[in-house]
């Protein structure tokens, strides 16, 4: 009886060999995918935060710049560590020459906020007066939010320094990303 070769088949030394490299070729185009969506979040945070910052120093310099006062009291820099700029700042609203009234931007976690305030004393509730004003008895106004509005979001740090020329230094991270921006501001009405 003689046995007849089939060579129509596989050996298992192939078969383990074909596997390797199919795992090996997945593995790499897994990387490749893997290091593609890494970059393109990135990219997405790096242009959400860079975003964010314009939106937030145009609306800072555009109320610092037409403020009438700064009720903030602000360093002349950010090198005394005894003295470090402020997280918020309060400014005279000078858009809105009628009203006697401030705008105060803070931080809450990592939301920046503007808010609209108006200040008065509790027995004349129209009358509207200055943030340091005081009545006869040396008691401060009460202050009055008018409104409160989101202004910016993914901001780690906002600090405001200066005397004539008010610099505004404003830290975002997004994910993995963080910018940093800055910009000086004189006022126009200071």
């Amino acid at each position: 009886m003689q046995y007849h070769k089939n060579t129509n088949g596989f050996t298992l030394f192939e078969v383990m060999v074909g596997i390797t490299i199919g795992v090996m070729l997945l593995g790499v185009v897994l990387s490749i995918y893997t290091l593609s969506v890494k970059s393109l979040s990135s990219t997405q945070n790096r242009a959400e935060a860079v975003q964010n910052g314009r939106i937030v120093l145009e609306r800072l310099t555009r109320d610092i710049r037409q403020s009438r006062d700064i009720a903030t009291i602000l360093p002349p820099d950010d090198t005394n560590p005894l003295n470090p700029p402020p997280n918020e700042i309060i400014v005279q609203d000078g858009h809105n020459t009628q009203l006697l009234q401030y705008v105060r931007y803070y931080l809450n976690g990592t939301d920046l906020y503007r808010q609209v305030l108006q200040y008065h004393f509790v027995d004349e509730p129209t009358v509207l007066v200055n943030y340091d004003a005081e009545d006869e008895f040396g008691n401060p106004p009460i202050s009055t939010t008018i409104s409160d509005q989101l202004v910016g979001q993914y901001i780690d740090d906002i600090d405001y320094y200066g005397v004539d020329l008010i610099t505004v230094v404003v830290t975002l991270s997004k994910g993995s990303v963080t910018h940093v921006t800055t910009t000086s501001i004189f006022g126009r009405n200071l």
